[in-house]
């Protein structure tokens, strides 16, 4: 066995037990500018991105700004010697009806044991409930809350896809393994995972859930196609 080989083998099984342990993998972010133009917002919008890093005292040009509106991108202040964070809340909404909702807590306290702070959408008990509502309660905490990322459990996870992607700025996915995460996040920046109990079993979910939690947005070429994507929902809005 070649050395490069060795090496390779060696990053998945390190990334595959980070996943595990729900460490998600950081993205490389510009240094802030005290100029933001045009170009700057553009730039950060082909890669994927939906923030602009900035000094305090940073000047926002009048072009920039209308993009900025227009593609509601964010403008994070950060200080020479700050620490950048993620665009993002790490927080994740979740929510299950009532055929996911021993599934659920297993995956709340997997997430908070993993530092996760977890917003619970219901359902809170085993009584007989719609996945339709609590799909609208989980996708409405994400785009709200600016949260990373939702997650809905229910019967076989590709109803409550598609109730999540009624929602604007949803883009949901129904994932049966861990290769199916990895993609809908890395190409298509996915936001909202459903899973169904009847497909997956407690302990691919979880293998699932912490690939989804540790794959970054890959940016560049698949970014476009989601600006596509959300053109096509703008139109039909």
């Amino acid at each position: 066995m070649n050395e490069k080989l060795i090496q390779r083998i060696v990053a998945e099984v390190v990334r595959r037990l980070r996943a595990l342990e729900g460490i998600a993998a950081c993205e490389p972010v510009d240094p802030p500018v005290n100029l933001v133009t045009e170009e700057r917002v553009k730039s950060a919008l082909n890669r994927g991105g939906d923030a602009v890093y900035v000094t305090p005292n940073a000047i926002v040009t009048p072009l920039a700004r209308d993009l900025i509106r227009q593609q509601k991108v964010r403008l994070v202040v950060a200080t020479d010697d700050a620490v950048i964070q993620s665009q993002k809340s790490d927080g994740v909404a979740i929510g299950a009806d009532h055929t996911g909702f021993e599934s659920k807590k297993q995956i709340a306290q997997m997430l908070r044991d993993a530092g996760r702070e977890v917003m619970d959408c219901g359902v809170h008990g085993p009584q007989e409930t719609s996945y339709v509502d609590i799909t609208k309660k989980v996708a409405d905490a994400v785009t709200e809350n600016n949260l990373m990322t939702g997650i809905v459990v229910d019967g076989n996870g590709m109803a409550a896809a598609i109730v999540a992607n009624k929602a604007k700025g949803i883009r949901a996915v129904s994932c049966h393994d861990v290769t199916s995460a990895k993609f809908a996040r890395a190409h298509v920046d996915a936001n909202v995972l459903c899973l169904g109990v009847d497909i997956v079993g407690p302990t691919v979910a979880k293998e699932i859930i912490a690939t989804w939690l540790s794959t970054p947005f890959e940016g560049g070429q698949y970014a476009v196609r989601v600006r596509e994507i959300d053109a096509v929902a703008r139109e039909n809005q």
